[in-house]
């Protein structure tokens, strides 16, 4: 009875142990978003004057293409500012010719906690595939050992599907710019906003810790001479209507406080730019390829005059 029992344990788990071997395989091996911008930075440490931080408003809004200076867009989808502060902390000192960091902010970036919603698997990836230390990753968290554990079956199996028909996972050009919005995902601007302001809404008023990380950011780049350009990207019109004014305003003071206090800040709000269009959205707080090269440019003519009047 033992031996029927161990026999049947064995032909349940294989099966198991399979899939999870595989998945972990994948992982390892397939060049991702992480892995490719980790092997760029290092490659173009010499080159890059301009660095872009920020979560996806950055990765896919912000195109180094349209920016005069040497770019690369370190920013990702979900990346908090916290992620931001570590990646730069990673790579400053290895940086020589820096001259501008440009941070994207959005109504949840100055509440987002750490190691919630979008960083509670990501973080692992953070650490294993852009060699970062990530002090929330306890060290017997055994996720951190194993990449495959860290998300749900049904995302793994849709990622490999992914690679499987386009041979990449991979979802930015050269210059680390999120490629793959390029006009709108065929949804109505007015439908989505409602959903997309209540998954963004966290009832959070308390900054402090993010602009800590700001002002970190920011007192590093003082040291370096380097310019510090915190941006808060074109969003739909009926987004807005369904998020917090007060909160809003917070975001915008708090942004401008920034700016009043540190020669080397300059704050770009272009939340409600009068240039917008509903053409330069792919979603309701997302540009596509249009509004992304339209508002790089706005920001690089911006960062030139800022220059000058300094």
């Amino acid at each position: 009875m033992m031996k029927v029992f161990l026999r049947k344990i064995l032909v349940f788990f294989i099966p198991i142990a399979i899939v999870w071997g595989a998945l972990e395989w994948f992982y390892r091996t397939v060049p991702s978003n992480y892995t490719y911008k980790h092997k760029i930075i290092k490659e173009r440490y010499n080159e890059i004057e301009t660095l872009i931080l920020g979560d996806s408003h950055a990765f896919f809004g912000v195109n180094p293409s349209y920016i005069d200076t040497e770019t690369l867009n370190l920013a990702n989808i979900s990346q908090s500012l916290y992620m931001d502060q570590l990646l730069f902390e990673k790579h400053e000192d290895s940086l020589p010719n820096l001259q501008n960091v440009i941070i994207t902010v959005g109504y949840y970036s100055l509440s987002k906690l750490k190691n919630t919603k979008g960083e509670i698997w990501r973080k692992y990836f953070y650490q294993n595939q852009m060699d970062l230390e990530i002090p929330i990753i306890s060290p017997w968290d055994v996720k951190q050992y194993s990449l495959a554990l860290t998300r749900r079956l049904n995302k793994s199996i849709s990622l490999v599907h992914a690679y499987l028909d386009e041979g990449t996972i991979i979802g930015c050009d050269a210059k680390g710019w999120g490629d793959y919005y390029d006009s709108t995902n065929g949804q109505s601007l007015d439908v989505e906003s409602w959903g997309a302001a209540k998954r963004h809404e966290d009832f959070l008023f308390d900054f402090s810790e993010n602009i800590g990380r700001l002002q970190a950011i920011i007192d590093a780049c003082k040291k370096k001479n380097c310019n510090v350009y915190i941006v808060d990207m074109p969003v739909y019109h009926g987004y807005v209507s369904y998020l917090n004014p007060d909160k809003l305003e917070k975001v915008t003071n708090s942004c401008k406080v920034l700016e009043n206090d540190n020669e080397n800040v300059r704050y770009i709000n272009l939340r409600q730019d009068y240039r917008i269009e509903d053409s330069d959205f792919y979603d309701p707080d997302h540009l596509n390829h249009k509004g992304a090269k339209k508002y790089t440019q706005i920001i690089n003519q911006l960062i030139s005059t800022s220059k000058n009047d300094r």
